[in-house]
């Protein structure tokens, strides 16, 4: 059985997605899992191999199962998202989220600022009531839950721009005869409530970032986060590995595999052995390292004077 790959696009130089027509950038560089599970089955499975009888799904749930923690730690399966705020201050998060990386927004120079979360504030889900305080539920008897809650509503309205003289009057220290507001109050300050960036409310449970009023609609906010590698609706013709890391996949895959089983388990510990070094292979290739950037940092050593 010939391994599949799709037929290359050289005026583009990339791979065309099988049937569709539509250029994958970067092609060469990953694998589809659809090909580590056949590859696997055809090196590992059958008669007087190291595995003599297992089935398709279950090889694929581990091949899932690898790329989902190696997305984590190993694969750098970072994705990025530019969203323009509306009048909400709000924004949804995509459908593959896992964790988020940083959340920034861009400024009139397209320089990407990075914002901090909001300590002081956390999401709430608000109870709708009546007139009279009363609870108000739907038909089938649940508590009805406003949109908005009121805590992240004031969120939201208070006025946090630190406008430019009031910033150079606290770094100047600066008071006189009927102004003594910013006397001292340098000291002990929290970086965080006190910056022009501005900072948000991160809402897992309702799937949403809250901005505060340091931002108006119309704001740029740039999400970096990390996704399990597996977005695609089970389709796994767009699930991609890099192949500086498609070893380490099989290792992974067959080390699950055979300890599950007693015929194999035996040699379970070796199989783990393996697997944990060419792991550490992986991330030491996707670490993507370059002399030459080494060699800059290194210069930078001999200056007197650090910024």
């Amino acid at each position: 059985m010939a391994i599949s790959r799709k037929p290359l696009d050289v005026d583009n130089y990339s791979a065309l997605d099988g049937g569709t027509g539509l250029a994958i950038p970067g092609y060469y560089s990953r694998v589809h899992l659809n090909d580590i599970i056949n590859n696997f089955i055809i090196a590992y499975v059958g008669d007087g191999k190291v595995l003599t009888k297992v089935p398709r799904y279950e090889v694929a749930f581990w091949a899932q199962r690898s790329v989902q923690e190696f997305s984590y730690d190993i694969f750098h399966s970072e994705k990025t998202i530019e969203v323009e705020l509306s009048s909400t201050l709000q924004m949804s998060l995509p459908s593959d989220y896992v964790n988020y990386v940083s959340i920034s927004f861009t400024d009139s120079f397209g320089n990407l600022r990075t914002l901090q979360p909001s300590r002081t504030t956390k999401p709430t889900k608000a109870v709708a009531q009546d007139d009279e305080y009363k609870y108000l539920y739907d038909n089938e008897g649940n508590v009805v839950f406003k949109e908005t809650s009121d805590t992240l509503s004031r969120y939201q309205k208070v006025d946090r721009i630190i406008r430019a003289e009031d910033a150079q009057n606290y770094y100047d220290g600066y008071y006189d005869n009927d102004d003594y507001s910013y006397f001292g109050r340098r000291y002990g300050i929290e970086p965080e409530r006190q910056n022009f960036n501005g900072s948000y409310v991160l809402d897992l449970e309702a799937g949403k970032i809250f901005f505060d009023s340091a931002f108006e609609q119309g704001s740029i906010i740039t999400l970096r986060y990390i996704s399990d590698g597996l977005g695609n609706n089970g389709d796994f013709d767009n699930v991609l590995v890099p192949k500086l890391a498609e070893d380490a996949v099989y290792a992974n895959i067959l080390y699950n595999l055979a300890k599950l089983r007693p015929v194999s388990a035996g040699a379970a510990p070796l199989y783990k052995k393996e697997a944990s070094a060419k792991m550490r292979n992986a991330k030491i290739r996707l670490s993507n390292m370059k002399i030459e950037e080494i060699a800059q940092v290194l210069r930078g050593k001999s200056k007197w004077i650090k910024h």
